[in-house]
């Protein structure tokens, strides 16, 4: 059989003895010891290197990478003043800046083996800019890994003038999974409308859910809860991630 392409002496974990790796139409088609020659359009010899599963990049923020002192430092070592740095970065950003360092961000987790990348995009701008930037990165990747965009309401959904608008906009753009940001709003009441618009907003367009939630070291901080109420109502089990959650460290 012709393969794709072969991966030649390569090392699998838990195997002391190399291995030949063939691969067809995307799928790896057989592992053996040793694969005749010349059956594969394409050969790689990893020299006895370790062959492992590709590896996820769960939760990344890639409109923000690579701007560290830009317009300051954080001197405080706090979220509270990242997030104003960034603030005051956001309105700088231009398609070509945020191209220029994701593209550069993304060749370098492909070079370590990560090769599906989950990033929050924050869409608290009422030009999308970094948004439009990455659904161009999305495309041009594609190829090499898979990059899954959060639509990320960094300022809330209900805090930041016409939120609710820019989210629903994000998710006509092309964004894969639907973000929010429950503790950060102004009122607790704010914070769980801003779950049960992300589960509305999923729903509406079939897609999976990743808030920023109690994402705080306040004990009263318990948005959590809410979002695995609304799951179960809502039937959406397995489709859903809260991350951060730290405010669950300070709960009695």
């Amino acid at each position: 059989m012709q393969y794709d392409l072969i991966v030649r002496h390569a090392r699998l974990h838990r195997r002391q003895e190399s291995v030949d790796i063939a691969v067809q139409d995307g799928r790896f088609a057989k592992i053996a010891a040793d694969l005749p020659a010349d059956s594969a359009a394409r050969e790689i010899d990893a020299g006895g290197r370790l062959v492992s599963p590709p590896f996820i990049d769960a939760h990344v923020h890639l409109d923000a990478v690579l701007t560290v002192g830009q317009p300051r430092y954080n001197t405080s070592g706090t979220l509270l003043e990242g997030i104003q740095i960034w603030s005051e970065r956001k309105p700088s950003l231009t398609r070509e800046d945020v191209k220029q360092r994701v593209l550069e961000e993304v060749r370098w987790e492909v070079a370590q083996g990560t090769l599906h990348i989950r990033s929050h995009v924050d869409v608290c701008d009422p030009e999308l800019t970094a948004l439009r930037a990455l659904l161009e990165v999305r495309e041009e990747v594609r190829d090499i890994c898979d990059l899954q965009l959060v639509a990320f309401p960094q300022d809330g959904i209900l805090s930041f003038p016409n939120g609710r608008e820019l989210m629903r906009r994000a998710m006509e753009l092309g964004c894969d999974l639907v973000g929010g940001i429950p503790h950060y709003e102004w009122t607790r009441d704010m914070g769980v409308e801003d779950v049960h618009y992300a589960f509305a907003l999923a729903k509406e367009f079939n897609r999976d859910i990743d808030c920023h939630c109690d994402e705080t070291d306040d004990p009263a901080s318990r948005f959590t809860e809410v979002m695995a109420a609304d799951t179960i109502e809502q039937g959406w089990q397995g489709r859903v991630t809260a991350s951060h959650c730290t405010a669950m460290h300070s709960y009695d």
